[in-house]
Formats: structure tokens, C-alpha cells, sequence
């Protein structure tokens, strides 16, 4: 059966339809049945949904990528659409304390990025979670990493993403909630990154080195390579090629300057992954 990738939520419009655009992402994926992958910050889930001509009520299960709030602001509008109990698959750590500190001249301004309410809330609104742990068997086609494996003192390119510990101390974030998919498709497999917090080239061999997997037939989703030095596109590009990528669909939090990159790089296999676009595979 055909796989179709529908992009719900993102930071541009891709279609004549009116959509809501936001900073964030959220991805519907329908084949044997449907999966929301991410809810975006909840501006336009519901609104786009309706407007792609989606059943809400279809959906069957829930992906949260990370504990951010442009992935998962829109979670409790979702549940309450539903209206009954619905899995949801996460990162335990979906529920840290996630901040932004962002310097203002001599000053700096603490943000709260993290997700909305607690995990109770959500449970009470409906959602029966289940932990991402590792390499994680959602569907019989739908497979989730998270945890993945970096080099030792690895640190994020992004240096304003931090967690406040219960202490009121600040850290990196070590991004172990930071979760991919892997959809296994008539096409080949393709992998849908979140935000790839915890790096696309350390994503993409993770999944090989766990599943065996040589080659993707795409990748797709936010690749957040807008704040990564030059070695490290180049690097990205690099992997891309070697695991035999046949179509790039960058969104949200890559970068106006590395998609142009990319799109460069790969022709025709480049696309944008923006609200509206659907693939079938």
C-alpha cells in the first residue's frame, strides 16, 4: 500500500489553499492507517487539517520528535478534537524543562520553549503514552530512534537550546528525546527528522548502523542546519550522497541559505517540504 506524507504545519505555504503558517512542524502520514507526526505550536493544526481535507478522527497514534513547543503546542488542541483515548509516542524527555537563553546587549533573556502542560494534563485529555526508547517498533512499517548515538562531548550547533534543571541550573540540552522516523515504503525507506537536534549525519548513520540499511530513498522534515559551520553542511551533503538519497525535502528550522544549499546540491531530488506538500512513496 502506498504511503502518502502530507505537511501540515511549517513555516511556508507550498499550496493556493489557505493554510496558517507558523514556526513549527507537523506531519500527517497515511497508509494502513494514520499517524500525526508532531502538532506544530497549535496556531494552524486543526485549521490546516481541515483544510487538506483530513478526518481527525482517523488519526491513530501520535509521534512527538522532541519536547519543544513548535512540535507539540498543538497536542492538547488534537487530543480534544479526538475526543477518545489515543497512543502517544515519546521521548521521556519530552518533559524536561526546555529553555532558550537568547542575549539581549549585555543581558540575557531566559525563554520557555518547552512543551505545554504535564504529562498528566495530557493523559487526562486522553493520551495513553508509550516510551521512545532506542530503536522503537511503532506500526509494521513506522519504526522511531531516539537516544542517538554521538561522540563523546558532542554539544549542539544551536548554544541558545538549554535545559533548566530542577535546581534552577542551565545546561546544554543533551537532546536525547530528539526522535526520527522511519517509514518502510513501497518506494524504499524514508526518514522524517523533527528538528535533527541531535544531527542529520549522526541521525542517518545511527539508523543504518541499528537497521542495516544502506540506502534512503528520502529524507525529509527540518534539519536545523542553519546555525552549523560549513564543515558540517558540507559533511551533511556528503552523507546524503553516500546513502543514495533520491529526494531532499528540507523544512522549518533548516535555513533560507543551506536550503538554497541543498538545492544546488541535488537538482530536481531538492524539494521544499512546505505546508500543503504531499508525498507518495
Amino acid at each position: 500500500m502506498k504511503t502518502k506524507v502530507t505537511i501540515v504545519c511549517e513555516n511556508s505555504i507550498a499550496t493556493p489553499f489557505p493554510l496558517i503558517g507558523e514556526h513549527g512542524l507537523s506531519v500527517l502520514i497515511e497508509s494502513d492507517d494514520t499517524t500525526l507526526f508532531d502538532t506544530g505550536q497549535g496556531l494552524g493544526i486543526l485549521h490546516n487539517l481541515k483544510t487538506l481535507g483530513k478526518d481527525i478522527s482517523t488519526i491513530q497514534r501520535i509521534i512527538l520528535s522532541h519536547g519543544h513547543y513548535d512540535h507539540t503546542g498543538g497536542l492538547m488542541q488534537v487530543l480534544q478534537a479526538v475526543d477518545k483515548k489515543i497512543d502517544v509516542y515519546a521521548h521521556p524527555d519530552v518533559f524536561t524543562n526546555k529553555v532558550a537563553i537568547i542575549p539581549l546587549g549585555n543581558q540575557t533573556l531566559e525563554a520557555p520553549i518547552g512543551i505545554k502542560a504535564t504529562k498528566e494534563e495530557y493523559s487526562k485529555a486522553g493520551a495513553v503514552f508509550h516510551d521512545i526508547s532506542g530503536l522503537t517498533a511503532i506500526t509494521p512499517s513506522i519504526k522511531a530512534i531516539a537516544e542517538i548515538n554521538r561522540p563523546q562531548n558532542w554539544v549542539g550547533f544551536d548554544s541558545k537550546l538549554k535545559q533548566k534543571l530542577d535546581d534552577a541550573s542551565i545546561k546544554d540540552d543533551p537532546f536525547n528525546d530528539d526522535c526520527s522516523l522511519i517509514l518502510d515504503t513501497e518506494l524504499g525507506v524514508v526518514v522524517l527528522l523533527g528538528c535533527a537536534h541531535a544531527g542529520i549525519v549522526e541521525i542517518l548513520h545511527d539508523i543504518s548502523e541499528q537497521t542495516g540499511i544502506k540506502e534512503f530513498y528520502a529524507v525529509l522534515g527540518g534539519t536545523h542546519l542553519e546555525s552549523a559551520p560549513e564543515a558540517y553542511i558540507t559533511k551533511t551533503i556528503d552523507t546524503l550522497k553516500h546513502f543514495k538519497v533520491k529526494k531532499v525535502g528540507t523544512s522549518h528550522c533548516t535555513g533560507f541559505k543551506v536550503a538554497c544549499r541543498l538545492s544546488y546540491e541535488f537538482k530536481d531530488s531538492f524539494v521544499n517540504a512546505s505546508c500543503g506538500a504531499v508525498f507518495e512513496f
